[in-house]
């Protein structure tokens, strides 16, 4: 039975810093087949790796360790309201003891230190261990909220010119909820990989994204039936799960035979293929 691809979410969320340098690097170094990453334009067009399109309380702090906090009559700032030197400022590698985030993520190897990477940086320091380390790059961008991220064709367009300097468009797939930039990713570069996302209560599938031109459906694991993975193979479409923390789930999906797995702990996903092997 084929072995799905061993994703690690956000670098492998429950075990290291999520979307930090030292999380991908800890993901290569492991032996993991890929990792997922959002990516953002910042104010002045540069690429930073970062969930969120705020900067999170709980999560982000300045270099003399006061924590960010909401405003007092707003939110806090976005990744697209500051610039890329700016955006480095703030330490993400360590979450706020006792906080909410910190609560949710106990096992985590925190670090000090630690700042949003660019785009160009994670390639760099994966493919330094593995050149074969794969990127499910997350074009990150707010689908009802206009102003609060980049157009998302401005983000595949920067994505894909990163991809083309770094020579590694055979190692990357893009995924992402905003279609729009997927499908300007594909009319640019053919050859990229694009795997749409779906949410887990929306009614675009197989269909809609083979219509489309995607290569594959990165689904959530509520929608991931026996059906769903069905007429993705009708669809000639890849298909992958996300976000899946649970063994049970995991030998349910690689028993369906999915093309990939993205958990916040890859630990486990290879512990229960060595354990189906």
């Amino acid at each position: 039975m084929p072995v799905p691809l061993n994703i690690a979410h956000r670098g492998g969320a429950q075990l290291w810093p999520e979307n930090t340098l030292p999380a991908f690097i800890s993901a290569a170094e492991a032996g993991y087949d890929a990792a997922e990453l959002d990516v953002q334009l910042t104010r002045d067009d540069r690429l930073i790796v970062f969930h969120d399109f705020r900067l999170k309380p709980g999560l982000c702090r300045t270099a003399d360790g006061e924590w960010v906090r909401r405003r007092r009559f707003g939110p806090t700032p976005s990744i697209r309201e500051l610039n890329y030197s700016e955006v480095r400022n703030f330490e993400v590698g360590r979450a706020k003891p006792g906080g909410l985030y910190a609560r949710r993520h106990p096992h985590v190897d925190w670090r000090d230190g630690v700042v949003m990477p660019s785009l160009a940086e994670v390639i760099a320091g994966v493919r330094a261990i593995n050149p074969g380390f794969r990127l499910f790059i997350e074009i990150k961008t707010a689908l009802r909220r206009r102003g609060l991220s980049a157009p998302p064709e401005a983000v595949a367009e920067a994505v894909l010119g990163e991809l083309h300097r770094q020579q590694c468009v055979a190692t990357a797939v893009l995924v992402g909820f905003d279609w729009r930039g997927l499908v300007h990713a594909k009319k640019r570069c053919g050859t990229v990989q694009c795997w749409f996302s779906t949410l887990p209560r929306s009614r675009r599938g197989a269909h809609q994204i083979a219509d489309s031109g995607g290569d594959g459906w990165f689904c959530p694991l509520t929608r991931a039936k026996a059906a769903t993975i069905d007429s993705a193979r009708a669809s000639g479409l890849r298909f992958g799960v996300w976000t899946v923390n649970r063994s049970a789930d995991m030998q349910r999906l690689i028993a369906r035979g999915v093309d990939g797995i993205c958990t916040d702990r890859p630990d486990r996903l290879r512990q229960v293929v060595v354990y189906r092997s």
